[in-house]
């Protein structure tokens, strides 16, 4: 048997810049049982929030579940672009 030569990659988990994230909202109100009401899917956080504004207004309810859904994707660590430095005011 020949001896092996392992090479380990640093890998990087990064949101997928190419795909747009999806927000929802979901009521979670009542007593008895949750209300049900669900939004959909938005294209940006406030438009879920303003979604839960209209939905409170017309039912008087509260209590929400949020949710973020994006897409990732894995690249090595070595081909990503150094971040760039933050200029510091003196």
């Amino acid at each position: 048997m020949s001896p092996s030569i392992l090479r380990y990659e640093k890998w990087t988990t990064r949101q997928d810049p190419t795909v747009e994230p999806e927000y929802r909202a979901r009521c979670v109100s009542g007593e008895e049982r949750f209300c049900t009401a669900a939004s959909g899917k938005f294209l940006s956080a406030d438009e879920a929030d303003d979604w839960m504004r209209d939905h409170m207004q017309q039912t008087g309810h509260k209590h929400f579940r949020r949710s973020f859904d994006d897409f990732a994707e894995l690249l090595p660590t070595d081909q990503l672009a150094p971040a760039p430095m933050e200029l510091v005011k003196t």
